[in-house]
């Protein structure tokens, strides 16, 4: 995009969408073009003349090799005849069930070395690869107002475009990718956010092109920062129990409700009943496609998104009616193996919490029966999802009390009872990581404890067991603990 007499532009899409009319303008205004096989029949169908860059380089165009030519890499770095370079890359982004040997040939080479070019050479050459954006390469080209400033705008556009295109290739090939020494993400922006956590940050969602298509918004409000977080945990949460009918609300990133049930219906209920006056405004996740009697229930009361992996049409029509609901549906095979924060200007990266405990030890002298046992080991799915220090206390089948987000673990118990106050009988308690004192013990013993999961390994076992052998107390040892910072 410069202003010398002969002008040249370079077309080269994977994407043809917006190619003619962008040909076209360029044509109008004196350019010659040149272009891949591909291009050159779809603009000769719509009689824009091009140059063949076979042609044009004297070399010849194979399937693999395009666009690699000393004479092109120097008229767009050197010497910016080519001064308009539109390419886009081959969508290995958009491939689905294909064998390794298949997805190699969806790997761009060309096109990456033409938009790379370009993009370096700003100070002389435009570069375009969005169809969304060849409108306003038009209007600029037109009027006269294709600078150095407007060149570089584009050329940031396009590192970013490059750079997430290789991303997702190396995701691909990673096979173990918490141990790959560099880390990028092939996310591409999915949706605008109006704020991040507060109104004064700007923020967008995300999202690897493939898993976009698995995220559907069925309505509501504009779907917002804290949302997407919270129903994350929702979704999460109500997944671990997968042999089971599950239900969890979340506030603020931990649950104030988890429960299973024989029924949908029962489920959610039980869920909401735990916390009713937490569960005001939060995030509902079910881990069954939503059944209309359900949904009746949600319409109850105020949420703001409820997340399942399907929904009956029945469904939908009731959630409908609740116009600022966000209705969410996800396919839980998305949800990624990784967890991953910004830290110092770095990247935290590690695994998915996907495991259970590893061993299961009693350690005092009475076990626990089946019924606290099977308590014991939903309270154990919970606390995984509660944000630590986090102690749970629940029956078989709900969370009766969760104490989450405290600085000390007898802090937490303290919560949790209080929570469950004298509404229930045979309640078990779960804690995340092992009891520092035999002070959360007491306070639980205080207040209906009969059982007790955890991770054990402090210095202190053997007091924390006896407190609960004073109080015949149920203790198990899992070996594994389930920190959520």
């Amino acid at each position: 995009m410069n202003t010398m007499k002969q002008k040249k532009a370079l077309i080269s899409v994977a994407d043809k969408n917006g190619i003619v009319p962008l040909a076209q303008t360029l044509k109008q205004l004196s350019y010659e073009i040149i272009a891949t096989s591909g291009t050159q029949k779809l603009l000769k169908e719509h009689a824009v003349d091009s140059v063949n860059i076979a042609d044009y380089t004297g070399g010849t165009e194979s399937e693999r090799v395009k666009t690699l030519s000393q004479r092109i890499a120097t008229e767009i770095l050197e010497t910016g005849e080519i001064s308009l370079v539109v390419c886009n890359l081959y969508p290995f982004y958009e491939q689905k069930g294909k064998s390794l040997e298949e997805m190699i040939e969806f790997i761009d080479i060309g096109g990456v070395t033409l938009i790379r070019a370009a993009a370096k050479n700003y100070k002389k050459v435009g570069v375009a690869f969005d169809p969304a954006h060849y409108p306003e390469i038009m209007e600029t080209v037109k009027s006269g107002r294709n600078d150095e400033e407007f060149r570089l705008m584009c050329a940031r556009r396009a590192f970013d475009y490059i750079a997430w295109y290789d991303a997702v290739i190396a995701e691909y090939f990673s096979r173990n990718a918490a141990e790959r020494d560099f880390f990028t993400v092939g996310a591409e922006k999915f949706m605008p956010m109006r704020y991040g956590e507060n109104p004064h940050q700007h923020a967008a969602f995300y999202l690897n092109r493939l898993q976009q298509a698995e995220f559907i918004i069925h309505g509501g409000k504009q779907i917002s920062y804290n949302n997407v977080l919270d129903a994350d945990v929702a979704f999460s949460s109500a997944l671990e129990f997968r042999d089971d009918i599950a239900c969890a609300m979340i506030k603020h990133q931990t649950p104030c409700g988890v429960a299973i049930g024989p029924t949908q219906v029962e489920a959610f209920t039980r869920a909401y009943e735990a916390d009713s006056l937490s569960a005001f405004g939060g995030i509902v996740g079910l881990n069954r496609t939503i059944e209309g009697a359900t949904a009746e229930e949600i319409k109850k009361h105020f949420f703001e998104v409820v997340i399942a992996p399907g929904y009956s049409q029945e469904a939908l029509d009731i959630l409908g009616t609740k116009k600022n609901l966000r209705v969410v549906q996800l396919n839980p095979d998305v949800l990624s193996p990784l967890v991953y924060r910004p830290v110092f200007g770095g990247i935290l990266v590690q695994e998915r919490d996907r495991a259970d405990h590893e061993k299961w030890e009693v350690v005092t002298k009475r076990s626990p029966d089946d019924q606290e046992k099977t308590a014991l080991k939903f309270a154990w799915k919970v606390v995984k999802w509660s944000k630590s220090n986090s102690i749970v206390f629940a029956t078989e089948n709900r969370t009766t009390g969760i104490g989450a987000g405290q600085t000390s673990r007898v802090g937490a118990v303290e919560i949790a009872a209080r929570q469950t106050g004298d509404r229930h009988d045979r309640i078990v308690m779960a804690s995340d990581a092992f009891f520092p004192f035999r002070d959360g013990v007491d306070v639980a013993a205080k207040a209906g404890v009969t059982a007790v999961v955890q991770p054990g390994g402090s210095k202190r076992d053997g007091e924390i067991i006896e407190a609960c052998n004073e109080q015949n107390i149920a203790m198990v040892f899992t070996g594994m603990r389930h920190f959520r910072h």
